[in-house]
């Protein structure tokens, strides 16, 4: 029987979160996030409160990775930890035809925005043009994570290096030789907004900037790929939470050093309108091509993790059979890749990076809040289950995490209401699916561990 390679270390672990986590999204979104907060000071606590909630909800995730070392990650715990209940295959569902396929459309279309200002010659202009390199750059990486695990892995080690150092760098000569002071780090609320306003908008601006800390959860998926995964994976989650929160905000604190407000709310591209009022139009072009490997380096890790949630799920029974299939030489879930590649190419054809976060952010925020919940029920449940790792902080730390995940959600849903609905009705949209596949699955008993269901 052929069976999954567990060509995954600690360095490819640690890789694939730091390089997950880490896209196009730091280098653009900082200035969406200066335009709908305001003020230099709410900027800053954008990302620190982003950072701090993201943190708290990896503790937890390598609590439960630890613990249930499954592939599938989120999906495995969800079923373990609600048993008999859709949530773990309302889980998988939304993951494939909402928030897996259109983040991986997300960072692809990002991609493209720096694949103009270095190929901009050579490229269509218009959208379209950018919405069909981004198309491009997902097929190359579905193929190489379809060829094999250790490819994959070799591939982010090689990605994640570039873009970390990278970032480095920008963040020391933006510190070194940015012009400004510390009058361009104030005011903390914008002067022409009252507090009700700021806050309403600070919940906004961290659709973007929890989006841009997402992926402490990617490993968890290749569980079944990894090496010693009960001591793997809570160390590269821990190891790489601490790198992305320090880079995150030191890079925020760069762009203000160089570039005014005013012009960091105007930017495009702000990382490249940052490098080039240092280094001048070498610097932005340098830039681009940084930011393109950044990009990559993300799509190749959603590529590599997202797939192992519907191959768990098809094993389970409770997806479409053809997914639970690994490919007989590269010991790949294949089928499972190329599905997701495909409708992540349909994506990012169909529509901008805005449009794609506004119908996903509320239900994955949703979910994940009840994979959070999961530590809890666990704990309760399962006292003696055998934890490697136990979560800092518990049980303040996953109650912070869905306290402020609850705030953030009531105020998306008065926000941006009709999105936010949208991806709902996705989901439920599942209910149909699991019920039919649920009953396919008591009418062939042994196949599947049956928790999920």
């Amino acid at each position: 029987m052929t069976t999954l390679d567990r060509g995954l270390g600690r360095l490819e672990a640690t890789t694939l979160v730091v390089g997950g986590i880490i896209g196009a999204s730091i280098f653009l979104v900082p200035a969406d996030v200066a335009r709908e907060v305001g003020s230099p000071g709410l900027l800053l606590v954008t990302w620190v409160l982003s950072g701090l909630l993201a943190v708290c909800g990896a503790l937890c995730f390598a609590e439960l990775a630890a613990a249930i070392p499954e592939t599938g990650g989120t999906y495995a715990f969800l079923k373990r930890a609600f048993p008999g209940t859709p949530a773990a295959f309302l889980f998988g569902w939304m993951m494939c035809f909402t928030y897996a396929t259109g983040a991986i459309a997300v960072v692809a279309a990002m991609a493209s925005v720096y694949a103009g200002e270095v190929f901009g010659r050579f490229m269509p202009s218009g959208s379209w043009g950018e919405r069909v390199v981004a198309a491009g750059l997902i097929g190359i990486l579905t193929t190489v994570n379809y060829l094999g695990v250790r490819i994959g892995g070799k591939t982010q080690n090689v990605l994640t290096v570039l873009k970390v150092g990278m970032l480095l760098g920008l963040i020391l000569i933006g510190l070194a030789f940015g012009e400004g002071d510390f009058d361009q780090f104030t005011p903390f609320l914008p002067a022409d907004r009252d507090p009700a306003h700021a806050i309403g908008s600070l919940g906004s601006a961290m659709l973007l900037t929890l989006f841009s800390f997402s992926g402490a959860y990617f490993v968890t998926h290749v569980a079944g790929e990894v090496r010693d995964p009960a001591g793997t994976i809570p160390r590269a989650i821990l190891m790489a939470m601490g790198i992305v929160l320090v880079l995150y905000v030191t890079i925020n604190l760069a762009y203000l050093r160089v570039l005014s407000f005013d012009a960091l709310q105007a930017s495009e591209r702000v990382a490249a309108d940052a490098a080039q009022a240092i280094l001048g139009p070498l610097g932005a072009s340098v830039t681009a091509l940084a930011v393109l490997c950044s990009a990559m380096g993300t799509l190749n890790a959603q590529l590599l993790s997202y797939p192992r949630i519907f191959f768990a799920q098809s094993r389970d029974g409770l997806f479409f059979p053809a997914l639970a299939r690994i490919h007989p030489v590269h010991r790949t879930p294949g089928p499972a890749i190329l599905l997701v590649g495909g409708l992540a190419v349909a994506y990012s054809l169909a529509g901008t990076y805005q449009q794609i976060l506004n119908a996903v952010g509320f239900v994955i925020q949703l979910l994940l809040s009840l994979a959070v919940t999961a530590v809890i029920v666990l704990r309760v449940r399962e006292p003696d289950l055998p934890r490697p790792y136990r979560v800092w902080g518990y049980p303040v730390t996953p109650v912070l995490f869905l306290a402020i995940s609850a705030w953030y959600l009531v105020n998306l849903l008065f926000t941006r209401t009709v999105p936010s609905l949208a991806g709902l009705a996705v989901v439920i949209a599942g209910l149909p699916f699991y019920y039919y596949w649920r009953r396919q699955r008591a009418d062939a008993p042994g196949r599947g561990s049956g928790r999920a269901g």
